[in-house]
């Protein structure tokens, strides 16, 4: 099975005040810590929303500002073109990926429980969901789960990051 990693790294942080993907956790800046996360896991890596120095910008579709549903999408259609089989996708802000989350999460749809911006996608669902937004649908991620009948999965204790006290 060909799996593409997409660390999903666009959004504002209007609630953290400034770049969360650039802040300093342990030394590193969060977007590293994801991208170390899933690297190991899938055969390809791309950023979703923004440049990174050596991995591949795939923006979110069908235009920016959907939140994490445009970066999957972008991440899904990305991927479908490329003949990948499923996406592996996180946010830049969530601490604690485990190192099995691919194993974990397949065979997809999958998210991970109380973390919907992780999952498993198959790229098969990447014109479902285009159409799905490209048509005014729901923009909540819970919903395209509940669609999909994405399974819940328990992924282990996960730390996500919405404003700087969180990094204490």
């Amino acid at each position: 099975m060909r799996i593409l990693g997409a660390v999903l790294a666009g959004g504002a942080s209007t609630r953290f005040g400034s770049d969360k993907a650039l802040a300093l956790f342990a030394g590193r800046p969060l977007i590293a810590h994801a991208i170390a996360a899933l690297a190991p896991q899938v055969e390809s890596l791309v950023i979703v929303g923004r440049d990174w120095p050596g991995l591949l910008r795939v923006d979110d579709l069908p235009v920016a500002g959907l939140g994490p549903i445009g970066g999957l999408c972008g991440a899904l259609s990305h991927g479908h073109a490329q003949g990948f089989d499923a996406v592996l996708v996180a946010p830049c802000d969530t601490l604690g990926l485990p190192a099995d989350l691919a194993a974990r999460l397949s065979p997809g749809p999958a998210v991970a429980r109380g973390q919907r911006s992780i999952g498993f996608w198959p790229t098969s669902l990447a014109p479902a969901l285009l159409a799905r937004l490209a048509s005014g649908g729901s923009r909540a991620l819970h919903v395209w789960a509940a669609v999909c009948e994405a399974r819940e999965v328990d992924c282990g204790p996960l730390h996500n990051i919405n404003n700087p006290e969180d990094l204490g």
